[in-house]
């Protein structure tokens, strides 16, 4: 574990990675250079975007770089959905795909035939919904239940075949929903992906470990370890962590921001880590999460550590209030500035 004196260092230095301290220009950018954004909740996903992106973002913005197919959501790794570029979809799964569907056994042969079904579904429109694919999956009689329509849309999403691309519109409030595209075919796949997915990670995540690259990935730690090794002089050991090299060192990054920022839940700088302690600190990690049904709380931060939580709900009739619970000791200097801006973003003011 770093000494106090890291411990600031890798805090601030993540916070550049991270975009939280330097955002970025364009949403693109922000998918391009965290390489996977965390978005089971798709609310969640599009915020992380939004507060790594400068100037005043509403969740419409970057539901357009969905529509205009820069960016999708697939489960790529840990079985769940991140926000990637389309173009990196194939070199995660070079790493992750494989296991992910083992674990997910599903039937090769109906997973097959499933892809068949949703190529020839998408031919015509370029795009389903999921109400529509399931209805065309129960007529072909692969499947019965909404169970197993999502274990098709992941073993599909596994082998790369397709992702959840433009929003379905919504007049009454913040959208959840997304098409199904068809994924291109091809793209860039190096001669060792794991060695390439570790930098990736590390450009957008470092400083960080290789048990930290473990856990984001969802491979085993030894896999790891060996991507590092095979990195070689590719990686570079600052803070008691590893960075894509070449890079510079902490003292040299900025400072961490004194500005009080509302994280999502699940964001990145949070979850992203088997050791979740430089981002947490002595908060209350027991309420934030991950709790025993997996939720990771939405954080307030200050210099590179949450000093509460906060919650903002999308659903209809909503005040579009937002709350926040600070941890003992706490004060609230910029924290109505942070709410503000995610209740703009979601165009609640």
């Amino acid at each position: 574990m770093p000494g106090p004196t890291d411990i600031a260092a890798v805090r601030a230095h993540r916070l550049r990675s991270h975009l939280l301290a330097s955002p970025a220009a364009h949403v693109g950018d922000v998918v391009r250079d965290l390489h996977a954004v965390q978005a089971q909740d798709f609310g969640a996903g599009r915020w992380a975007l939004g507060i790594r992106t400068a100037g005043d973002l509403t969740v419409a913005d970057v539901d357009r770089a969905f529509d205009d197919g820069e960016i999708v959501r697939a489960w790529t790794q840990r079985g769940t959905l991140h926000i990637v570029a389309p173009s990196s979809v194939p070199g995660i799964l070079a790493v992750t795909g494989e296991r992910q569907l083992r674990a997910l056994g599903a039937d090769a042969a109906l997973v097959e035939k499933a892809e068949r079904v949703f190529r020839a579904a998408v031919a015509v429109e370029g795009r389903v919904t999921r109400a529509e694919f399931a209805a065309v999956l129960e007529r072909e009689g692969l499947s019965g239940s909404a169970r197993q329509t999502n274990g098709i849309l992941l073993a599909l999403s596994f082998r790369g075949v397709l992702a959840l691309g433009p929003v379905v519109p919504r007049e009454d409030g913040v959208t959840r929903e997304q098409y199904l595209v068809l994924l291109p075919v091809g793209g860039a796949v190096g001669e060792d992906p794991a060695a390439d997915l570790l930098l990736s990670y590390l450009r957008g995540h470092g400083p960080a470990s290789s048990a930290d690259f473990a856990w984001w990935a969802g491979i085993p730690a030894g896999a790891a370890r060996a991507a590092v090794e095979r990195a070689g002089h590719r990686v570079a050991a600052v803070g008691g962590g590893l960075l894509a090299a070449p890079d510079d060192t902490p003292g040299s990054r900025l400072a961490a921001r004194s500005e009080t920022l509302a994280l999502p839940a699940f964001d990145e700088y949070t979850l992203s880590y088997a050791d979740r302690s430089i981002a947490l600190g002595a908060g209350d990690r027991v309420s934030v999460g991950p709790t025993a049904n997996g939720m990771m709380r939405a954080v307030l931060l200050r210099e590179g550590v949450a000093i509460g939580t906060w919650r903002l709900s999308l659903a209809k009739g909503s005040t579009g209030e937002a709350e926040a619970v600070l941890f003992p000791g706490e004060s609230r200097r910029g924290v109505d500035t942070a709410l503000a801006r995610a209740q703009g973003f979601f165009a609640f003011v």
